[in-house]
């Protein structure tokens, strides 16, 4: 008893019987008996598991586990998180809807909140998209433009409160469009190069001023496509959404701009156990955002691009990314698989208002099945970019 306990300590799982996501499955894997942390955990600690064969799909999967993970931005990061897989309608007409929720510490002395969402209706008759986060958090800044030698970084602290929330309703088959509210509170900014008396980025973005609150706060009117066949793991399918932003005084934004940010993302099999993925993204802005607004590396809603920079470490008015990455299984029960990825990043130089020298990123990864009922791996990456920056990435989930 006390061992099962212990398990349901280290990987609290809920599993609702009916219909969610399938087991991937193909080629030389049909019909072997899948593994994943669980099962480990379940053989060593009181005895075989289960059947790996996961013949009637979950309706339901909701997962509390400990948090670990590693990244140059905040260096090791502890805490705890809860993820929760689900399908709301018919699988022929309902996309699969995830949630997660996370609260953390990191090594650098930050504490984080975060609640996101990507729930479909029945029949795919609304989505709901929140991002919800607290922050109180320090991130270098190298000033704008391509990526900076590391003797020009600026250790910016701050405090974040962030308010995402979009709904969106059908339009013609899979394509969904939406109107959302956007808010960005960012306070008790401090600048340790001010304080020191050096040039800062900051400063010299904000026209010689020392802001230490900025507001952004918009409308958006956003578009969704989305036909992949599981939003944790996919191996076929495509996923587009776009969105354009209106900050607003009237609405509290400290300035008047607007933003427009679009992504794609394509998901092919290569063999039995193969994918190859592609992801290509753009973030532009027009008017002046605040420094901490700006287009940023590692800015995405889950924060997996540009592996091989810490967060925030490339940053300008607007920005192109590509990555391409290929992800196989390595054992045929699906225990283990590999990755392999590269992504280039443009950015506009301040002075020209142009994109300069694009920055590389490039790396190879470690797959370690984490859940077979949802498709989530545990991912080891370590990669590297440009400017001597490189670093090790730990998490969970793949990074598109």
């Amino acid at each position: 008893m006390r061992h099962r306990r212990l398990v349901g300590l280290l990987v609290a799982t809920l599993v609702v019987q009916g219909g969610v996501a399938r087991a991937q499955v193909a080629g030389d894997t049909a019909g072997v008996p899948q593994r994943d942390v669980m099962d480990i955990l379940s053989r060593v600690l009181h005895g075989p598991p289960d059947s790996g064969v996961v013949d009637t799909p979950p309706k339901v999967v909701i997962a509390v586990l400990p948090a670990f993970s590693v990244n140059p931005a905040y260096g090791v990061l502890f805490g705890v998180s809860g993820t929760m897989l689900t399908r709301l309608g018919p699988e022929e007409t309902t996309n699969s809807s995830n949630a997660s929720v996370s609260v953390n510490y990191t090594t650098k002395q930050q504490f984080n909140v975060l609640v996101r969402s990507n729930i479909y209706g029945p029949h795919n008759k609304f989505l709901l998209q929140g991002d919800y986060r607290y922050l109180d958090t320090s991130q270098p800044t190298y000033g704008l433009g391509p990526a900076q030698p590391e003797s020009q970084k600026d250790e910016l602290e701050y405090k974040l409160i962030r308010i995402y929330q979009t709904v969106y309703r059908p339009a013609t088959g899979r394509v969904l469009v939406g109107v959302g509210y956007h808010l960005d509170n960012y306070y008790e900014i401090v600048d340790p190069n001010v304080e020191q008396g050096l040039p800062s980025p900051v400063v010299d973005y904000n026209g010689g001023k020392h802001e230490t609150h900025n507001v952004a706060s918009g409308l958006s009117l956003d578009l969704v496509f989305d036909d992949r066949d599981s939003p944790i793991y996919a191996t076929t399918g495509y996923y587009i959404n776009a969105g354009f932003r209106v900050h607003t005084t009237w609405l509290g934004s400290d300035s008047d701009w607007q933003s427009f940010q679009s992504e794609f993302r394509t998901y092919n099999r290569v063999g039995g156990r193969g994918v190859f993925a592609v992801w290509a993204s753009n973030w532009f802005t027009f008017g002046k955002p605040p420094y901490l607004a700006l287009p940023a590396i590692g800015w995405d809603t889950y924060a997996r691009s540009g592996r091989g920079y810490a967060q925030g470490r490339v940053r300008g008015e607007n920005q192109l990314y590509l990555e391409g990455e290929y992800r196989v299984s390595l054992s045929r029960d699906g225990f283990w698989g590999a990755a392999g990825f590269v992504n280039i990043l443009a950015t506009t130089e301040p002075a020209t208002e142009r994109f300069g020298r694009v920055d590389p990123g490039y790396g190879v990864g470690l797959r370690i099945k984490l859940n077979k009922r949802s498709t989530t791996n545990i991912t080891v990456d370590y990669a590297w970019g440009a400017e001597g920056s490189n670093g090790l990435f730990l998490g969970t989930g793949e990074a598109f």
